[in-house]
C-alpha cells in the first residue's frame, strides 16, 4: 500500500487540475471586423460643352432654305440683266443733254446709285413672296450697293464706254452674278430667327344644367 501511495498522489493531483480547468470561464472569441467595402462608384457622362455664339444663332435662325435661295438669287441676276441697261442708257442720255458739268454729275449719280436700288428691290420682293419676313432689307441692299460701285467706278476710271455693247455686256453679266450671288448670301445669313412657336392652352367649358325638383 506504501508503494501505491506516490502514484495515488500523482493521480488525485490530476484529478485536481483537470477539475480547476473544467471550472475556468472560457472567454468567447471576439466577432470579426466589418470592413468597409467602397461601393463602384457610377461612371456619369460628361457634360455637353455650351454652344457657341455663332451655333446658337444658327439654331435660332433655322435650316437654309434652298427654295427661297435659288429664287432669290435668280431674281437679282435677271432684273440686272434687264434693268441695267436701261439706267445706264437713261444716264449717258443725261450726260448727253447739256454741257458743264451738271450733267456729267448727274450721269454719274444715276449710274451709282440707281441700279442696284431698282434691282434689289425686285430681288427682296422675290424673296419675300418666297418666304414672307425671312429675311432684311437693308443688308442685302447695302452690299448690292457696295459691290455695285467698286465695279461701276472702276469702269469709269478704267475708261469703259456704256455705250460700247462689248463694254456693257461684260460690265452688266458681271454684277448680275457677283452683285447678287453676295446680296443673297448676305440675305441668307442675316435671316431673322424663326418664331418661338408657344404651346397655348385650350380650355374648354362645359355647361353644367341643374334640375331642382
Amino acid at each position: 500500500m506504501q508503494g501505491h501511495r506516490p502514484t495515488l498522489l500523482a493521480v488525485s493531483l490530476a484529478v485536481v487540475a483537470c477539475a480547476g480547468e473544467l471550472r475556468e470561464p472560457t472567454t468567447p472569441a471576439p466577432p470579426p471586423t466589418p470592413v468597409a467595402t467602397s461601393a463602384p462608384v457610377a461612371c456619369e457622362p460628361a457634360p455637353a460643352p455650351a454652344p457657341t455664339v455663332r451655333e446658337r444663332r444658327r439654331r435660332e435662325r433655322g435650316p437654309t432654305d434652298g427654295n427661297f435661295v435659288f429664287s432669290h438669287f435668280s431674281a437679282g441676276v435677271f432684273s440686272t440683266i434687264l434693268i441695267q441697261p436701261a439706267t445706264y442708257w437713261v444716264a449717258t442720255r443725261v450726260g448727253e443733254t447739256g454741257h458743264g458739268l451738271g450733267p456729267a454729275v448727274g450721269a454719274l449719280v444715276l449710274g451709282a446709285f440707281l441700279p442696284p436700288i431698282l434691282n434689289y428691290t425686285v430681288q427682296w420682293a422675290v424673296g419675300r413672296s418666297i418666304a414672307p419676313g425671312r429675311d432684311r432689307f437693308w443688308p442685302g441692299f447695302l452690299v448690292n450697293q457696295v459691290s455695285h460701285l467698286g465695279i461701276f467706278i472702276g469702269a469709269v476710271v478704267g475708261g469703259a464706254d456704256f455705250r460700247n455693247l462689248g463694254h456693257a455686256t461684260a460690265i452688266v453679266l458681271g454684277e448680275a452674278f457677283l452683285n447678287s450671288g453676295l446680296a443673297t448670301m448676305t440675305a441668307e445669313l442675316t435671316r431673322r430667327p424663326r418664331a418661338a412657336t408657344a404651346a397655348t392652352a385650350t380650355t374648354v367649358i362645359v355647361p353644367v344644367l341643374e334640375f331642382k325638383f
